[in-house]
């Protein structure tokens, strides 16, 4: 393996690196992966899901994060099938969450929105304040904050923020993806009455701030 992340360097970099390589399958979520520096090492710590993807969108995958980690703006052919690999894989991710408030909003939702078209995620109920909702490409996984669950509008409008992250994905960039295209922002403001929905999160997150402090 590290004659092959070697390659991935050099076909990034067009030189070899200093440092010796290596990498580990563990316990991340998902298809995650992480790098880390040393003075002497590059360490790659990838999820046990990568053990059965293809050595060469692999090799996107150690190419996208050394591209990370030097903030270099190099692109790869690699790099092009790990994107598309990632893009993919909601459409076979297993469906096996759901929660029946959050269905009920994004039924709500697709209906309005989306014309009943968008394929139901998994929907798991958060715990966070500070993140009131999240959408992993990997798993297909749309997590909503329960502080939510007694504001059906609200919870509707960061569903319908959430879909959308499902619906136009990411942009590949040089050095970081974009998750909030142009066409995003455009979609997004289509939500009745969004600029005033997005004060009464601020508003809820406040709230809930100051009874968790209070305690």
């Amino acid at each position: 393996m590290s004659m092959k992340l070697e390659d991935a360097f050099v076909e990034l970099f067009g030189k070899n690196s200093s440092r010796d390589f290596s990498v580990t399958y563990g316990r991340l979520r998902g298809y995650n992966a992480r790098v880390r520096m040393t003075p002497l090492t590059i360490d790659f710590q990838c999820s046990k899901a990568w053990r059965g993807v293809s050595p060469e969108i692999q090799k996107g995958l150690f190419q996208v994060l050394l591209s990370r980690l030097f903030k270099h703006p190099g692109k790869t052919l690699h790099m092009d099938l790990y994107h598309n690999f990632i893009r993919s894989l909601p459409r076979v991710a297993p469906k096996t969450h759901n929660h029946p408030v959050l269905e009920g909003s994004f039924q709500r939702v697709n209906a309005a929105f989306f014309a009943g078209l968008m394929d139901q995620p998994n929907l798991r109920l958060g715990k966070g304040i500070n993140r009131l909702g999240t959408y992993e490409y990997a798993t297909d996984t749309l997590k909503i904050s329960g502080i939510l669950l007694e504001h059906p509008e609200l919870m509707d409008y960061v569903m319908y923020h959430e879909l959308l992250h499902k619906k136009h994905q990411y942009k590949a960039g040089a050095r970081r993806h974009t998750h909030h295209s142009a066409a995003f922002r455009t979609d997004e403001a289509r939500f009745p009455r969004a600029a005033e929905l997005e004060k009464e999160l601020e508003r809820l997150v406040r709230q809930e701030k100051s009874l968790l402090s209070w305690w």
